[in-house]
Order: structure tokens, then sequence, then C-alpha cells
């Protein structure tokens, strides 16, 4: 009985030393908030039909679908998420109107610029670049994303031994 009530103090001590998510302090966001902003869309998205475009090197594939998994379809647009603390002084921010464009400042970064066009608070418009390189490859990624309309996704990728391939996604959302 003894160890019993020993063990419930010392799970009671632990439990309690530790903090809830509530109470936990929210990450800073230093930039828009990409991850969130897509997951977001993602929910909204939910059930939505899409002509989605899908081309490799000008062989071109159109469908109408329901997309089952915008989560994964938004994937390349909430990985160009630049809100981490080690990232704070590699950005710099330029605001010009209802447009705000975040710039990489340390060409090593995979995501050098993000620009987004406001209608007051609310995004209308949000362009993505990222460049890859290494000595096997390169590749360049060009996102557009127009709430409740459209996203597109241009790459332009050159690997060593197989040459260049052009990729484009589009999806016009009904």
């Amino acid at each position: 009985m003894i160890k019993l009530l020993k063990f419930t103090i010392i799970l009671f001590l632990f439990s309690s030393c530790s903090s809830s998510p509530e109470e936990q302090a929210p990450e800073q966001k230093y930039f828009f908030g990409v991850a969130g902003y897509f997951k977001q869309q993602a929910s909204t998205l939910t059930n939505k039909q899409v002509v989605k475009t899908v081309s490799k090197n000008k062989e071109t594939e159109t469908k109408t679908l329901v997309i089952k998994n915008w989560d994964q379809e938004l994937q390349l647009f909430s990985e160009c998420d630049i809100n981490k603390a080690a990232w704070k002084d590699s950005y710099k921010k330029d605001s010009i109107a209802n447009t705000v464009t975040y710039s990489a400042t340390d060409p090593d970064l995979r995501v050098k610029s993000i620009k987004i066009s406001f209608a007051g608070i609310t995004p209308t418009k949000i362009e993505m670049n990222t460049q890859s390189k290494n000595l096997l490859y390169h590749t360049t990624e060009n996102l557009v994303f127009i709430p409740d309309s459209l996203y597109q996704i241009t790459k332009h990728q050159k690997v060593i031994l197989l040459g260049l391939n052009d990729y484009e996604i589009s999806g016009l959302i009904k």
C-alpha cells in the first residue's frame, strides 16, 4: 500500500511539473506564418472540385477531380515556411502598398523569396520562389496561390545524366 502511495505521489509530482500546451509560450513569429496559413487553407478547400493540369516537358494531362488530401496537395507551399528562429535575420522584409516581400539575404537558403499581396489583412495572392542545387542537380520552383481560385507550381530541374525537365501543376479551384 505504501509503495502504491509513493508511486502515486511521484507520478503526480512529475505530471504537475510539465506545462500543458496551452500554458507554453506561443512560438514567436518573425514573418508571415506560411505553414499555418496553408494548413488553414487545406481545411477550407475540403470537398472543393478542381480542374487540375499536370505537364512534364510540354506533355499535358487535365482532369476534373476532388482533392482528398489538401495538406499533401499544398505541401510544397507549406514547406516554404521561413518562420524559424535561426532565420530571423536571414530575410529582409519590404512593404509596398498592399504587398509584403520577404527576400533571402543568405544565398544558401532554399526559399529565395515570398511575395504576399493583401486586401486589408487577407492574403489575395502568394508567390514563392525556391532554388536548390548541389553537384548532381539544380532545381528552381515558382509557386503561386490565389485563395479559392488557383494554385500553380512551375519547376525547372537539371539533373546530371538525366538532363533538363520542366514540370507544371496548376489547379483551378471551382
